[in-house]
C-alpha cells in the first residue's frame, strides 16, 4: 500500500512538471529589435541595470517577486538578460539580447516578452527607455 501511494505521487508529480510552461522556450511572445548608441557590453551592463531596479528590487502587485540571469555569450552569441519569476524558475518571461552593431560604438538589442500580463509591449517600451537613456525607467504598474 505504502508502495502504491509513494508510486502515485511520483508519477502525479511528474505529470505536473510536465504541463509546466517554459515561457519564451514555447511561446514566441512579442519582440523589438533596436539600434543603441552604445557598444553592446554598455548595453548589456544597462539591460542588466533595468532587470535589477524595475523587476528584482521593486514592489510588485500580490507579492510576486521576480529575478534575473544574466549571460556573456561567446564569439558571436548575444549576451542575455533573463528575466523570470522567483518561485518558476523555468518560466522565461523577458529576454535582452545585445549585438555589436555594424555601426561602430553602436549595438543591436532585441527585447522579447511573454505577451501575457505585465510582460507586453509597454514593457518593450520601458526596457528601451532604460536601455538607450542609461537609466532605469519602469513601466507603471496599475
Amino acid at each position: 500500500m505504502r508502495k502504491q501511494v509513494v508510486l502515485l505521487a511520483a508519477v502525479a508529480l511528474t505529470a505536473l512538471a510536465g504541463c509546466a510552461s517554459t515561457g519564451l522556450r514555447e511561446n514566441p511572445g512579442i519582440k523589438e529589435t533596436f539600434e543603441v548608441n552604445a557598444d553592446f557590453q554598455a548595453s548589456y551592463r544597462r539591460a542588466t541595470e533595468y532587470a535589477r531596479v524595475c523587476h528584482e528590487q521593486r514592489a510588485h502587485p500580490y507579492g510576486a517577486t521576480y529575478n534575473y540571469g544574466r549571460a556573456e555569450g561567446e564569439k558571436g552569441d548575444p549576451n542575455e538578460v533573463i528575466v523570470y519569476r522567483s518561485t518558476e524558475r523555468a518560466k522565461i518571461l523577458e529576454i535582452i539580447q545585445t549585438l555589436p552593431s555594424e555601426k561602430p560604438g553602436w549595438s543591436r538589442v532585441t527585447v522579447s516578452v511573454l505577451n501575457e500580463g505585465i510582460w507586453d509591449s509597454a514593457e518593450i517600451a520601458a526596457a528601451r527607455k532604460s536601455i538607450e537613456t542609461a537609466t532605469p525607467v519602469c513601466r507603471p504598474l496599475n
